[in-house]
């Protein structure tokens, strides 16, 4: 496996470090997921997510404020690779877990926080979510139009891409150098890098790239004669001529870009049905594709969707000649805390101990 022997320690919760985690669970290393002793909000708030963010992990659970907790947790990071967090600035550190105290324990640990705003800065101790880091990086300013809430939380995501990414570089850099690492990932941040080609476009004549947002007729979405949508991306000068050609309307071939003929356009699309529209494409290949339904997805996508837990998941994107993704259900709150206690040297009669004074919970009465 990628990572085998790597050891993730993930104190994060929600969606953000949870999706990290899963990434390189998903590559094979393994994660302990170390929990409250009410378990990750996300298991209350939408069963569903946490299942689609958790798999291929284990659960330990635990109370972070009881001195037998925190050893608990130093124990485990002695011979762990990545510690990855989502607190606020500081939180760990007033309760000795922060990346000062465990370097003493571990030199050589890679120590991840995910947060709002980063470590550092004017913001950096306030509340946010992915609507707050989405509005503050212009990236609801790339809407056309008035703004609107997006139903994937893409700020959360970028983090948790960017994290899984600087994670694994660290790790390549430790075995390198020899020496471990503090990442500090910005949700912010990561939302903002995924603007920067538009940053960069605004900052050099205050405008946006039009041809891709929606105002011209090669790049669109348009209703067809049943009633369906359907997506055109014919940018390239050899599609649109292409798609003019399919339907036998040289006319339209100076017109590619042109915002005034979009009404046309909208007429053209609503005089076939999706499936003939589908046709053409398949025998003009023009870069047009129907405008999917979430269940027609998971139906038309076996081999990108995994049952676990009788619930959907995307598959990692990613396949590998050398290394093939096995997936496991989401751990139940606790469910491997004596199997880990236990590799790190607790005995039963402690374990049970440890339980009766509630500083763990092992997920049974």
């Amino acid at each position: 496996m990628l990572l085998k022997d790597i050891r993730v320690l993930d104190l994060s919760t929600l969606l953000p470090g949870p999706l990290c985690s899963m990434i390189l669970a998903d590559l094979g290393a393994e994660v302990i997921k170390i929990e409250s002793l009410q378990g990750d909000m996300m298991r209350i708030f939408e069963c569903q997510f946490f299942k689609a963010l958790n798999r291929n992990k284990k659960s330990i659970a635990m109370n972070l404020k009881e001195n037998d907790g925190k050893k608990i947790v130093k124990r485990l990071a002695k011979n762990a690779d990545v510690i990855l967090e989502g607190f606020r600035p500081g939180k760990l550190d007033s309760l000795g877990l922060g990346y000062s105290e465990i370097k003493k324990i571990n030199h050589d640990i890679i120590y991840c926080s995910i947060t709002g705003y980063g470590q550092k800065g004017k913001n950096k101790d306030k509340a946010g979510h992915d609507l707050n880091y989405s509005a503050l990086s212009g990236m609801l300013h790339m809407t056309n139009g008035k703004p609107i809430v997006p139903m994937v939380q893409i700020a959360d995501v970028s983090s948790a891409l960017v994290a899984a990414f600087s994670i694994v570089a660290s790790l390549l850099q430790r075995e390198r150098s020899g020496k471990g690492d503090y990442i500090d990932v910005s949700i912010f941040n990561s939302a903002l890098a995924f603007i920067g080609i538009h940053l960069a476009k605004y900052s050099s004549n205050q405008s946006f790239n039009q041809t891709l947002s929606g105002n011209t007729p090669c790049y669109n979405i348009y209703k067809t004669k049943d009633g369906k949508y359907i997506s055109l991306g014919a940018v390239e000068q050899k599609f649109w001529e292409s798609f003019c050609k399919s339907i036998s309307r040289k006319d339209l071939l100076k017109k590619q870009f042109d915002r005034h003929s979009l009404l046309e356009m909208r007429n053209v699309f609503k005089s076939k049905t999706l499936k003939e529209w589908m046709g053409l494409n398949s025998r003009f290949d023009f870069c047009c594709e129907p405008v999917k339904t979430v269940d027609a997805v998971i139906r038309d996508n076996k081999e990108s969707v995994v049952i676990l837990e009788r619930t959907a998941q995307v598959t990692f994107p990613v396949a590998f000649r050398s290394f093939k993704v096995k997936y496991n259900k989401s751990p139940k709150l606790g469910e491997d805390t004596n199997e880990v206690l236990a590799s790190i040297g607790y005995g039963k009669r402690v374990i049970r101990m440890l339980k009766s004074k509630k500083v763990v919970y092992d997920g049974k009465p």
